[in-house]
């Protein structure tokens, strides 16, 4: 779950055109999502999305190469039906946050209602709502959240704030298995792989062995690579990681420390 860089004045030419003008129109009048061909999704918006997001599901970072690609809706196009077709209401999500999330959008004030805005101006109404709802839920779109988030040593995430946390249990459940089971084995790899040369300083207190490997793993540490965000926190709580093996762990946050300044 990292921020990413979206502009929201370039919206796709499609989102404006006549058929999403009418298809809005035909929503307002029934006080309901009723667009049986779902307008908002078409290529043009998806592949914009692809490339805004590197290819990784809006929350949970898995990597949809093969996966499906869903075009998500910040705030639930079921409730909120005049946003549809609005570029700062869609995201790009794997199926189960999709599915996790669903129509569940929990705020803190007051939902909106639509009080008779215009087509034209749909596309700009998410931070004048965040401002009256206070929404619960994280917006990858306009929320920095990296430095409040923590993993644990198998792969779980946490967080002491109270928006993060309802993002990561109440609406994406972003502890689930197959994601923690992921992010456990690439940590498990290096941690397995940092053993091995450990009984080689033993022998020879050499400690040029474990180099290219915490090289390596900094380097992945790249917004367009999937889970950002644990290799973020891994990088800056190395630790973390080394707790039964305290001589490790300290040459582990030397070289973390020393080598992300090169």
């Amino acid at each position: 779950m990292i921020k990413v860089e979206k502009n929201f004045e370039d919206v796709p030419a499609i989102l404006k055109d006549k058929s999403r003008e009418e298809a809005f129109d035909k929503n307002i009048a029934a006080a309901s999502y009723c667009d049986d061909k779902n307008r908002y999704k078409v290529a043009s918006v998806l592949n914009r999305l692809k490339e805004i997001y590197h290819l990784k599901c809006a929350y949970c970072e898995q990597k949809l190469l093969d996966a499906p690609k869903h075009i998500e809706h910040y705030r639930p196009k079921d409730i909120y039906y005049w946003l549809a077709y609005s570029w700062d209401n869609l995201l790009l999500c794997c199926g189960s946050c999709n599915s996790s999330k669903g129509k569940k959008f929990a705020v803190k004030n007051t939902p909106v209602k639509y009080n008779d805005e215009p087509f034209s101006q749909i596309h700009d109404l998410g931070t004048k709502y965040d401002e009256i709802e206070k929404p619960m839920i994280i917006d990858p779109e306009k929320d920095d959240i990296l430095d409040f988030i923590a993993f644990d040593n198998n792969g779980k995430i946490s967080s002491n704030d109270e928006r993060v946390q309802h993002t990561i249990e109440k609406a994406c459940n972003l502890n689930r298995d197959e994601l923690v089971e992921l992010r456990l084995e690439m940590i498990t790899d290096f941690i397995n792989a940092m053993n091995e040369h450990y009984f080689y300083y033993l022998k020879y207190k050499d400690i040029s062995r474990f180099c290219p490997g915490v090289k390596a793993f900094i380097q992945s540490c790249r917004v367009e690579n999937e889970f950002y965000a644990f290799r973020y926190f891994v990088c800056n709580n190395i630790e973390i990681f080394f707790q039964d093996n305290k001589p490790l762990q300290t040459i582990m946050k030397r070289l973390f420390n020393t080598l992300k300044k090169a």
